[in-house]
């Protein structure tokens, strides 16, 4: 594995960290030594992992993983952020249809999810939901107070995490007076947006909308479609329905609104992807600032197009330049417009295409 120099120092960082919960591996005497005066000054400085951030594409989530897989001996879990604030949720609905009284719903839910592990790692932390934003302090007090290591990949500083969101100070005393002081922020500030080396043809499945692509749009949609039987399905997330209008066995086709303009969260979005393998997404609009929630909500589902290998095809209003521009009042919209690029590559079909 080639590594530039900022991701090297970041490897080391983590093979530090590897060292540490693996302790007992060590066999020299000196080294021995070494390592428990190592854990003495940590445990008196009680910093209990790393929060790695940088821009798309530059190795963030594959030195994450390339640690977690070094991991044998230690109780770990490795979580999707948005994967594992969806299961908080789920979890905290089945205890309170119990009826069973707890001290603390919250903590119960942790003790489900969490159980003895040791190693908690989170990819892709980000914050867009104020629900998930007033938990987050207790859940981290949970890990920190049970000395649970934690590593977190995000593109944003946790200070520039959740902008503009409902009852922000709240958010920032969590990572001022809780996150920062038990957590080290590390920049992976690699110059290579290495995803980019994997986007070839980007068009090929992002049309602009104008009569000429609408019509190509129509015939992919046929081609693809053609010996399926049209459906209307009905899907089941947290109890309730979403209507899938139009389905053909794995493949579905929605408009922008039929996604993004309904209360759609990540659940849902997840149940979406779990079931289709192919998705057509239409009338993606011109955003404007006061759109805010249906960004987010689209944020949430190329998300789960991407952690779920499904394949994306789109019709948009605004070509990806103009999509970019996003960026400018919604900072997280950086790895959504770093992910569409990636789906729509050629190396992402050619790995993921199982129709």
């Amino acid at each position: 594995m080639n590594l530039d120099n900022s991701q090297i120092i970041i490897k080391n960082k983590l093979d530090t960290l590897a060292t540490r919960l693996e302790g007992d591996k060590i066999k020299n005497d000196f080294k021995k030594k070494l390592f428990n005066l190592f854990k003495i000054f940590e445990s008196k400085n009680e910093l209990f992992g790393f929060y790695i951030f940088g821009d798309v594409g530059r190795g963030k989530t594959m030195l994450m993983k390339n640690f977690y897989d070094k991991i044998k001996k230690t109780p770990k879990i490795y979580f999707h952020f948005n994967s594992f604030m969806i299961l908080i949720h789920k979890t905290l609905h089945k205890i309170r249809q119990n009826h069973k009284k707890n001290n603390d719903d919250l903590i119960e839910a942790l003790k489900i999810i969490i159980t003895d592990q040791k190693l908690i790692c989170f990819d892709e932390f980000q914050v867009l939901d104020v629900a998930d934003a007033m938990l987050l302090a207790r859940i981290f007090e949970y890990f920190f107070s049970r000395k649970i290591t934690v590593v977190i990949t995000s593109n944003l500083h946790p200070q520039n995490l959740y902008k503009n969101g409902l009852q922000r100070e709240i958010f920032l005393d969590f990572i001022n007076n809780i996150l920062l002081k038990k957590i080290e922020v590390l920049n992976l500030n690699s110059p290579t947006d290495y995803r980019a080396h994997n986007r070839t043809k980007l068009t090929k499945r992002f049309f602009v909308s104008n009569q000429k692509n609408r019509q190509i749009f129509q015939e992919i949609i046929k081609d693809f479609t053609q010996n399926k039987s049209k459906k209307t399905v009905k899907l089941k997330s947290w109890g309730r329905e979403i209507i899938i209008k139009k389905s053909f066995e794995n493949i579905a086709v929605f408009n922008f609104e039929e996604l993004c303009a309904q209360h759609y969260s990540s659940a849902d979005f997840k149940e979406i992807c779990r079931n289709f393998k192919l998705i057509f997404l239409q009338k993606i609009p011109q955003f404007e600032q006061s759109e805010i929630n249906e960004i987010r909500r689209f944020t949430l589902f190329i998300d789960e197009v991407y952690e779920n290998k499904v394949l994306l095809i789109i019709l948009s209003k605004i070509n990806l330049t103009k999509l970019k521009n996003i960026n400018s009042f919604a900072p997280y919209f950086s790895r959504t417009f770093s992910r569409i690029n990636e789906i729509i590559s050629d190396k992402y079909w050619n790995d993921n295409f199982n129709l």
